[in-house]
């Protein structure tokens, strides 16, 4: 007789390791994370706001109501290739969107044409944004990971003790590489000085001088696509490892990126598919929120005098300038809107407030299922590069059971076996 075996149970997470990506999205807007996402939100515009007063660029417009405050000439989707795009979702994706948001100001920052004050400004705006998201950028991949990882989050006070602690190195890990590129691009830059008083001379030092530059640029690309390709991985690697400090994120995160750059791709581009999905409920979601209440006030009211304070209540919390809003009455001779008095402003500022932090919960969503997709790459690219169990993250003391041997005991000298068959605790007595 031949033996049989059914197969009951497959487990698909050992056959597809990726799909751990499809739990990004509860993850990703759990209370507690959304909480410090929108916290981050909220404060991004004092930054950009405080960058604009102190340096005014010459491009300084309205800004568009969504942090950060830079105007989005879709830099970073236009250098995408073709090829590459292509694989990408065409509809607005949360990873994508909230890797572009944070991203965008480095990326503008390496512009030819950007002036010396937009520089200034895109400097401070960097180093805003990095000092800003590295406390909840820290918590949410933390909590992240041990969920991931044990399919169970933390407790909120040992995932903010840990973000504390380390605090300082997910500050540092994005300096690593970039440190270098400024310092690189100052001594480029002092060539330059010569062609701003003599040209022709000056172009003559610069062009004996360029096989230099281009040998040490070659440098400067391996950092800068590193760091733009590698920064979502850094905090990842600090909230999972037990050594992870800023070195430790610097260096894994270029290894996984050089190293399995198919990988990481491929599972970038599952992140983006489901992102554009989960982005899609969210932003759904919150439209029909904001909708319904005015849907209902209209039912008790009337349409025509809610209708004009559905429009000043969502033009305050979108930020939209006055002006843009126009009478629906005279639309070729758009005036300004009415003057309603008084009690209309104070109505309608206090739905706009309420409006805006709905708005800002929406936005939050990007950055959080962000980094927790990151969180969920990096699991997978350790993985596949350090084989390394995707259940293998580090944990705090506290959180850990800690083993104490027990003390040697006196050396006894061997007494002669009882010659009772049972003890009275009806069980077995070792020697």
């Amino acid at each position: 007789m031949s033996d049989s075996q059914t197969i009951r149970r497959i487990s698909w997470g050992d056959l597809f390791p990726w799909l751990i990506l499809l739990r990004t999205f509860r993850i990703a807007i759990s209370p507690p994370v959304l909480a410090l996402a929108t916290a981050a939100v909220l404060i991004s515009p004092v930054g950009w706001r405080l960058a604009a007063v102190v340096f005014q660029p010459e491009f300084r417009a309205v800004p568009p109501p969504r942090p950060p405050f830079v105007p989005r000439g879709e830099t970073l989707p236009q250098w995408t290739p073709p090829a590459v795009r292509g694989y990408l979702p065409g509809a607005p994706s949360a990873v994508l969107e909230g890797y572009y948001d944070l991203a965008e100001p480095l990326a503008r920052l390496f512009q030819m044409r950007t002036t010396l004050r937009e520089t200034a400004y895109y400097t401070f705006g960097v180093l805003w944004t990095l000092l800003l998201w590295s406390f909840p950028g820290a918590a949410i991949t933390r909590r992240a990971v041990v969920q991931l990882a044990a399919d169970a989050p933390p407790g909120l006070r040992e995932t903010a003790a840990f973000a504390g602690r380390r605090w300082l190195w997910y500050l540092q890990a994005p300096l690593y590489p970039l440190i270098p590129v400024l310092v690189i691009g100052v001594f480029i830059a002092l060539l330059g000085v010569p062609i701003y008083f003599w040209p022709g001379p000056g172009s003559v030092l610069a062009g004996l001088a360029w096989i230099f530059v281009v040998l040490v640029s070659l440098g400067v690309l391996w950092l800068l696509a590193g760091l733009m390709f590698g920064f979502p991985l850094m905090w990842p690697t600090i909230s999972a490892e037990r050594d992870g400090d800023a070195f430790e994120a610097f260096a894994r995160s270029f290894s996984y990126v050089y190293g399995k750059p198919l990988h990481y791709f491929f599972y970038v581009v599952v992140a983006a598919l489901f992102g554009a999905l989960c982005w899609a409920v969210v932003a759904g979601a919150g439209t029909i929120v904001q909708e319904f209440g005015f849907w209902a006030l209209a039912r008790g009211g009337s349409v025509a005098e809610v209708a004009p304070i559905r429009e000043e209540a969502v033009r305050i919390a979108e930020g939209r300038p006055a002006m843009v809003v126009a009478n629906s009455q005279s639309s070729l001779h758009p005036p300004e809107p009415p003057d309603r008095g008084l009690p209309f402003r104070i109505g309608t500022t206090l739905m706009g407030l309420v409006l805006a932090v709905l708005h800002s919960v929406v936005a939050a969503f990007r950055y959080s299922y962000f980094f927790v997709s990151a969180s969920a790459i990096y699991l997978l690219l350790r993985y596949d590069v350090d084989e390394k169990e995707m259940d293998e993250v580090y944990l705090d003391e506290p959180s850990q059971k800690v083993v104490t041997p027990a003390p040697a005991a006196a050396p006894q000298t061997e007494q002669p076996a009882a010659a009772s068959p049972s003890s009275d605790s009806g069980e077995p007595q070792n020697p």
